[in-house]
This record gives C-alpha cells, structure tokens and sequence, in this order.
C-alpha cells in the first residue's frame, strides 16, 4: 500500500517524519504495518519460517513497524536545520561572525532546495538468532522560499519569515511504503532556541534498533 496525501501549513514545530508521512493519530503505527504488509515487507523478511501462521505474520508485521516508527520519530525541523549546516552562504557568514564575536549578519536566502536521506534500519530476531534486516529508505525534500535568517556568533539564531514545501517519501528496496507533499510556513517550523551552532559536526546516524 502506498499512502499518497496533501497537507497543509501547520503550527506543530516538532512534526516527525513518521507523523508527517502516517498522520499524528494513535493508528499511524497501524497505518505502517498495513503498508509494510501490503507491498510484501513482512513475507520477504521472514521467508525462512514456513510455519508461521497469519497472526504470527502480523505480530511480525505489529512489532516490525512499531521499532521502525519509533526509528522515524525525527523532527522535520531537526531535518531541515541539519541541512542548513552544509549551506554554503550560512557557512560563510558563521565563520565571519564566529571571528569578530557579538557581531550578526542577517542574510536573504534565495528560493534553494535541502534533501535529507536516512537509511534506518531493524533487525528481526526470533528467540536472539538474527532472522533478517530491513533497511528503510527515507527521503525528505524541502524546497525553501523566501527565508531571512540571522546568524550570530557562528550560530543560526532565528529566521524572520519564508514558506517551506517538503515531499517525503519512505520504502524498503524497491517496495514504496508512503509518499507525502505538505507546506508549512518556517517561523512556525523551526524554533532555534540559543542558535544552531553552524559549524559543528553533523550528528551522526544512530545504529540499527532490534525488533523480536
């Protein structure tokens, strides 16, 4: 199954991914086993046990997307802001500002395009022997426009307006589990707290969770 919808400008700063593509409602976790189900994930991954019956597929199913929701609880914020840090003019002015300390720049972002790609992955166990893992392949898209941001000290402290168009799309190899356009207005998105640092590293992806 693939879930293909339009959302609209939202107030919700700290949208996930998962609710972004499944919806923010308690079956969202269920929508991802449907789908999961639906395009052959579940049978591929436990091909090895021919005697599992229909509800040991779908505790299979339940708990495969139960580990892999959680996996996908990433902030489309978070997302976004980890994007800007390879943005070259941001880049440039937090290395200025960061030398002359107290000094900021404010700079008008062109309309400019962030994808960010995560590749989850879990790892089906039966009685702690590995089974199989299967690796998801998230991609979000997000197109900015308009946007004016501050920079300060080496840090991203705010940004004064812009409209953001983000396309996610979520599946396993060639099997599509979910596809998602929306629209959200930035200052509603992002909160920066004290400031992006600019220049720190990029956190790295954590490693596979265990379902089983």
């Amino acid at each position: 199954m693939t879930t293909t919808a339009a959302a609209t400008a939202t107030t919700a700063p700290t949208l996930s991914a998962a609710a972004f593509l499944f919806g923010a409602g308690d079956d969202s976790v269920q929508q991802l086993a449907d789908a999961l189900k639906e395009s052959g994930v579940v049978a591929a991954a436990t091909s090895g046990l021919r005697t599992l019956s229909k509800a040991g597929l779908d505790a299979v199913g339940g708990q495969l997307a139960s580990v892999a929701h959680g996996l996908l609880d990433i902030g489309l914020d978070t997302l976004l802001l980890e994007g800007w840090r390879k943005f070259a003019d941001l880049h440039t002015a937090a290395q200025r500002t960061r030398a002359a300390l107290g000094s900021s720049e404010v700079l008008d972002l062109a309309s400019h395009s962030i994808t960010s790609t995560h590749q989850p992955r879990v790892e089906l166990r039966l009685d702690d022997v590995p089974l199989a893992t299967v690796a998801f392949d998230l991609s979000l898209t997000f197109a900015v426009k308009a946007a004016v941001a501050t920079v300060r000290d080496g840090r991203l402290v705010s940004l004064h307006s812009g409209v953001c168009d983000v396309e996610g799309t979520l599946g396993v190899g060639d099997k599509p589990l979910a596809s998602r356009s929306g629209q959200f207005q930035l200052p509603l998105m992002v909160h920066l707290g004290s400031g992006l640092p600019l220049l720190g590293d990029v956190a790295k992806q954590p490693p596979p969770a265990a379902a089983g």
